[in-house]
């Protein structure tokens, strides 16, 4: 009975070790599944996260190159508004008798601004004209001719050489008779031939005085006498351009920029007395970087930035300088050329006609490459 209970207990411990195993084995099936599952999901899940990112990366990417391209500014350069400038000064060393304008004062054209001393001028101006009344009385004599007065003379001179030739003459021939009857001697002779000769000369001289006063004055004397008047008028005009020079006037509409000069000031030739700058026509010197040459070209528009105003103002390229500004035209190698800098002058519309001289803006400008369309032919 014992052993039976016995073999019944330890079929029973058995029969339990063997249902222990199994759960066991089942346990670790079901757990090495999950497992697999898991790490499954989380590869999943890990690809679907980097999907994700790179597809995040390239939106914010695109969007990022969007926002660029909507708001990328053209590139510009810095300047200043110019005005063409009008250097008056002194043709001679003079004193200076008047100043009618003050710095920063606006004026016309034909202005009178300054005035020197006129008195040697003046004299000399006398002169001259004094030198032109004299050519012309000498020319109106030329082609007025002799006095009938001189005529008159001219012939009573001619009438006492005929009267001397008639004497000497008989006197000759009177001399001639008593030579041969050896009365007188061959001295006596020679003296009355020489007396007949020269009244026969002065004859001669009394016809031609006669005939000149007659025919009046030669064409190349007349021409001779024009020139001279003619001479003379120009030397009257340098004089009078002269002392209007005297007086510096305004050539056009501007505002005086510069003038150092008072009343009772002597200066010497050629100093400048006024520096003006044109009221009109305002233009923007800029720098252009050697880089931006072949693209900007003259006639180009660009729009021209000024603090305080919202709307650019309008512009157009007038001239680009050929020669670099900075850098020495002899540096050929690549990060000199990069350096050099080409004054630019920018013409101003209409808008922009009120800007101060000296005013610093931007200007921008479109350096992009311009692409050439191609024409389809037919």
């Amino acid at each position: 009975m014992s052993s039976t209970k016995g073999l019944t207990m330890l079929n029973d411990q058995d029969f339990s070790r063997n249902r222990f195993s199994k759960n066991n084995s089942s346990n670790n099936r079901l757990s090495s599944s999950k497992l697999r599952s898991s790490k499954l999901s989380n590869n999943k899940l890990a690809n679907q996260t980097a999907l994700a990112k790179r597809v995040a990366t390239g939106v914010v990417l695109g969007c990022l190159l969007l926002l660029a391209a909507c708001t990328q500014e053209s590139p510009s350069v810095l300047g200043t508004v110019e005005r063409d400038r009008l250097t008056l000064t002194a043709p001679v060393g003079e004193l200076i008798t008047q100043v009618n304008v003050v710095e920063g004062q606006q004026v016309k054209a034909g202005e009178v601004l300054l005035t020197l001393d006129s008195t040697s001028a003046n004299a000399r101006l006398a002169l001259r004209q004094a030198e032109l009344e004299q050519a012309k009385a000498k020319l109106s004599e030329a082609v007025t001719g002799a006095r009938l007065e001189d005529i008159e003379r001219a012939k009573a001179v001619l009438d006492g050489a005929n009267a001397s030739v008639k004497e000497a003459q008989r006197a000759f021939e009177r001399t001639n008779r008593l030579y041969a009857t050896k009365v007188l001697s061959q001295a006596d002779l020679d003296t009355a031939r020489a007396a007949r000769d020269t009244s026969l000369a002065k004859q001669a001289e009394a016809e031609q005085s006669l005939r000149l006063l007659e025919n009046g004055t030669r064409s190349e004397q007349l021409e001779q006498a024009k020139a001279a008047v003619a001479a003379a008028s120009a030397s009257v005009a340098i004089e009078k351009k002269a002392l209007a020079d005297l007086s510096l006037v305004a050539a056009r509409d501007a505002v005086v920029d510069t003038l150092p000069w008072r009343v009772g000031d002597r200066i010497a030739a050629g100093t400048q007395l006024i520096g003006l700058l044109a009221s009109e026509d305002p233009y923007v010197r800029v720098y252009l970087p050697a880089t931006w040459l072949d693209r900007v070209k003259a006639g180009d528009s660009v729009n021209i930035l000024v603090d305080g105003r919202e709307i650019p103002i309008t512009g157009t390229v007038r001239n680009i300088r050929s020669q670099p500004a900075y850098t020495p035209f002899y540096a050929l190698n690549e990060r000199d050329r990069a350096r050099l800098m080409y004054l630019t002058d920018i013409t101003i519309s209409a808008a922009g006609q009120d800007l101060p001289t000296g005013m610093a803006l931007a200007v921008e400008i479109d350096v992009q490459p311009k692409v050439q369309q191609k024409v389809k032919q037919p």
